[in-house]
């Protein structure tokens, strides 16, 4: 459970940094920040006429958006069932162990979420030219980084916490 109350909190940050990687990455007049035609009619020409960079930030959420909230009802049902199930639980302290998962999964997670974008907009310009795939990329990284950060953060902070000072308790 910690690990995706982890990832949940951690999405919005990977999120922000793929945007903010593409943008300073691309120019004014890349064809990534190109307009998806069923965003032109739904969001209507007020935001067709806004600067690309918000169009881009805009068609990311609209990729981003639903995903995360379904990711949020998922936890909230965890914590409901588990309370349900097994009553309260008592505070424990976090073994040294996660006590370095923590760390080691977040530096990961955000570095993957910025490898996947650049992978995966490298890889779409070689395998299709000229589409727009670059605010889908960068809504639906951050699901994938939280599943390819896990095994490497896992395998780090099994000697990250054989060196941490143990607890004083």
């Amino acid at each position: 459970m910690t690990f995706l109350r982890q990832s949940a909190l951690l999405l919005p940050s990977a999120f922000l940094l793929g945007v903010l990687l593409f943008l300073l990455t691309h120019p004014h007049n890349d064809p990534g920040f190109g307009n998806y035609p069923f965003f032109d009619q739904w969001a209507g020409t007020r935001v067709a006429a806004a600067s690309p960079e918000l169009r881009f930030l805009l068609q990311s959420l609209l990729f981003f958006l639903p995903g995360y909230v379904v990711s949020l009802l998922f936890l909230f049902g965890i914590v409901l069932a588990e309370a349900a199930l097994f009553g309260r639980r008592e505070a424990r302290p976090l073994s040294r162990y996660a006590r370095a998962f923590g760390p080691a999964f977040a530096v990961l997670f955000l570095v993957a979420s910025a490898v996947i974008v650049f992978e995966g907009e490298r890889a779409a310009a070689r395998l299709a030219p000229g589409a727009l795939v670059a605010p889908v990329l960068v809504g639906l990284a951050p699901f994938a980084a939280a599943a390819l950060a896990a095994l490497p953060a896992a395998l780090l902070a099994a000697p990250l916490s054989a060196v941490q000072p143990r607890d004083p308790a």
